[in-house]
């Protein structure tokens, strides 16, 4: 195996692990939408995405990862979850 083929199967294993752990994630926001939709809450909680962007950037620096990079994808993240609890909470009007 080369140094590239190594590399790129290290890569793999690290997007299964991701992989697993986004599906587990969206299941807990998945829980949290239908509880929000029940109990009739905003979908948005503009409060704790401070609390988690300020979180993730905290992990991001003491891992060597640039915030920057988790904040975007988090972003990216934390949008999805707003969405699908929209949808949750309008499917219950």
């Amino acid at each position: 195996m080369t140094k590239l083929e190594e590399l790129r199967t290290n890569i793999d294993e690290v997007d299964r692990q991701i992989i697993a752990l986004l599906a587990q994630r969206f299941k807990y926001t998945e829980e949290v939408g239908i509880y929000k939709a029940n109990n009739h809450l905003q979908a948005q909680d503009a409060s704790r995405e401070n609390q988690q962007f300020q979180k993730i950037a905290q992990l991001s620096e003491q891992n060597g990862l640039n915030p920057e990079y988790a904040s975007d994808i988090y972003r990216c993240l934390i949008d999805i979850v707003i969405s699908r609890h929209k949808e949750l909470l309008a499917a219950k009007c």
